[in-house]
């Protein structure tokens, strides 16, 4: 009888476990460029988030400080990102080359200094002019290591005699 319930016991808990183990499955999406897309966002997020450790850590915010930052660092970051995106498809093949190019390219350089003294005059409404100092260096400091990083791995990934993945 023992054996009989110890038998049916593991029966079950077999059964469980894979049950669970099927819950964890993500469904497979089939078409071209999305799967990418989505590894590209989640990868975006996972940089974002451990730039905001950073900046955290470098610049020692208090939690009131803190409180005030994070929101608007978040829009500085959405209207830097947004510039750099008309950057990008201003310099694209299908845009033709040119005065006009030239011309926007100035623009968009322009347009990048005045979002930064826009919100450097918001920062200082709240954080002491070091701390905004200590902002954009840790920005140039986080992004020289991120291009650094992202140097090492391409450069390990066509290493000869590597086959590509």
């Amino acid at each position: 009888m023992y054996n009989t319930c110890r038998h049916i016991f593991i029966l079950f808990l077999l059964l469980a476990c894979g049950i669970k183990g099927f819950g964890q499955l993500r469904p497979i999406i089939r078409r071209p460029g999305v799967e990418k897309r989505i590894l590209r966002e989640t990868a975006i997020e996972r940089v974002e988030r451990v730039k905001e450790r950073y900046i955290n850590q470098r610049l020692e915010l208090k939690s009131d400080e803190s409180e005030k930052f994070w929101p608007v660092y978040r829009r500085y970051q959405a209207e830097i990102t947004a510039i750099r995106v008309k950057r990008r498809l201003n310099s694209s093949a299908a845009e033709p080359d040119g005065a006009e190019q030239i011309q926007n390219e100035l623009n968009f350089e322009s347009d990048l200094v005045n979002v930064r003294k826009k919100y450097t005059s918001e920062f200082l409404k709240f954080l002491p002019a070091e701390k905004v100092s200590a902002l954009f260096k840790a920005e140039r400091e986080f992004n020289d290591e991120l291009i650094r990083q992202l140097r090492e791995r391409n450069q390990a990934n066509s290493a000869p005699g590597k086959l590509p993945t």
